[in-house]
């Protein structure tokens, strides 16, 4: 596939975008689909100018992926996702954890009937401190003005869409919220966690952190399924790899598993494929917008007491 345009407001960033892709900058999104007139656009970027770059695209009737963070709240991005259904406009929100081995083992074994009744999704993903944002393109992560928080803001999608998978379409309660920034004492939070039910009594415990080690590795990302008949865990080894441990009545079997860094690219050659081949996709910009009420619902949970935020002041909520 080739890139054609790339498109950032601030003239650095997108000066290195030119650099690197070979290809014409614009300052403006719809700018850039107006000159170069793409097959389909990749839609990341800053919280808050995500909607209107979907909006551009809908307007356009261009199909487009759309990477987290999908925006800074569910609120900024209804009008926009709304318009893109009611438009027919083709939408794949790119959640790396769909194309990892962990949870297509888990739903197999739910369809096959070998997982038994749902009962817990517990999920991780811990990355180094927020210091390693500050001298790049990516700096603004860390400014909540923008991004609407911290590592729940930025990293949380991914869990919560995999306890949404999990735990089917009944409605899903906020049980319990903690956003804790006692660690690096910044404005956003480094510690975010989520503990969610649905009607049906599903548990999910969602985790996103800024907590691992500088230096070591890029962080952790850890996987826990429980059912009546099986429970799944997805650990690394000493070596950083992936290891899958399947529980049964039979015993235990260890199969390797797979990261992001082989997830993701599937995700977005998976999505490429369905547009050239006019093929629906899912998940779309209205499971993006599911994922953010549930991220919104647990910062509300979080914010409303003071014993479960803080202790230094965190930034304000999105407007």
């Amino acid at each position: 596939h080739e890139i054609i345009g790339v498109m950032d407001a601030e003239e650095a960033p997108r000066k290195q975008l030119e650099e690197v892709f070979g290809c014409q900058g614009f300052a403006a999104a719809r700018d850039c689909l107006d000159s170069v007139s793409p097959d389909a656009v990749l839609v990341a970027g800053k919280h808050i100018e995500m909607p209107d770059h979907v909006q551009a695209c809908v307007e356009m009737r261009i199909p487009f992926l759309i990477d987290k963070p999908f925006a800074d709240s569910a609120a900024r991005l209804r009008s926009s996702a709304e318009a893109c259904i009611h438009e027919n406009v083709f939408s794949a929100a790119i959640l790396p954890n769909r194309a990892s081995r962990v949870v297509g083992l888990v739903q197999r074994m739910m369809s096959e009937g070998t997982f038994g009744k749902p009962i817990l999704c517990s999920n991780r993903l811990n990355n180094g401190p927020p210091t390693r944002y500050d001298p790049t393109p990516s700096y603004w992560q860390n400014d909540s003005t923008k991004s609407g928080g911290g590592c729940w803001a930025v990293e949380a999608s991914h869990g919560i869409d995999t306890f949404l998978q999990f735990a089917g379409n009944s409605p899903i309660s906020v049980v319990g919220a903690v956003m804790s920034n006692a660690l690096h004492g910044r404005t956003v939070e480094d510690i975010g966690l989520g503990i969610l039910r649905n009607e049906e009594g599903v548990t999910g415990i969602v985790e996103s952190g800024y907590s691992y080690p500088s230096g070591v590795r890029a962080g952790d990302h850890f996987f826990r399924f429980i059912g009546t008949k099986a429970s799944v865990f997805e650990r690394y080894d000493k070596h950083g790899t992936p290891i899958i441990e399947v529980h049964t009545e039979q015993g235990i079997d260890f199969q390797e598993g797979n990261g992001h860094g082989q997830s993701r690219p599937a995700e977005i050659a998976r999505a490429l494929a369905a547009i050239e081949a006019g093929n629906s996709f899912a998940p779309t910009i209205g499971d993006a917008l599911r994922i953010l009420e549930v991220q919104d619902a647990v910062y509300a949970f979080a914010r409303a007491n003071p014993n479960s935020n803080g202790p230094h002041p965190l930034g304000p909520p999105p407007p």
